[in-house]
């Protein structure tokens, strides 16, 4: 597999699918961000930051981005650095896209009155046409409230 060294970080080099990364030619030790997401965020530490390894091989492989409104965004398989899988899109570096929102403030008491009475979550859930996790954050986020 190819390597190539960052253009601005002196001493780092990384493979194209950032297996491998480099610096001052000591291996990198590549950890998950979030084990509890299918396809966690990739990361590496070196001079006291840590580096994002999607981020690293984007700007290695694909150049930099033109300004500090972009991240570096996987096109196909979520589970693949590959450069020819990330690209550099405009946005907030959440991981997490911009959804409308689906329960008003109304929905929301609703649903927590509907909890108190003891209703299960799932069955709220598809009443309101949700995902149980959004019933649940609702309820944790009033327990923590009250």
């Amino acid at each position: 597999m190819e390597f190539r060294y960052h253009p601005i970080i002196e001493g780092l080099r990384i493979n194209e699918d950032g297996t491998e990364i480099y610096y001052n030619e000591e291996l990198l030790r590549i950890t998950k961000n979030d084990t509890t997401r299918k396809h966690p965020t990739l990361k590496v530490s070196f001079a006291g930051r840590r580096h994002t390894v999607a981020k690293l091989v984007c700007e290695t492989w694909n150049g930099l981005r033109a300004h500090t409104g972009l991240y570096a965004s996987k096109i196909g398989c979520l589970s693949s650095n590959h450069y020819s899988n990330l690209e550099w899109k405009e946005g907030p570096n959440t991981g997490v896209q911009k959804f409308k929102q689906i329960l008003s403030g109304a929905d929301v008491e609703d649903i927590i009155a509907r909890i108190e009475k003891g209703e299960a979550k799932r069955a709220i859930a598809r009443i309101y046409k949700v995902d149980e996790a959004n019933i649940r954050r609702i309820k944790r986020k009033h327990d923590q409230n009250n």
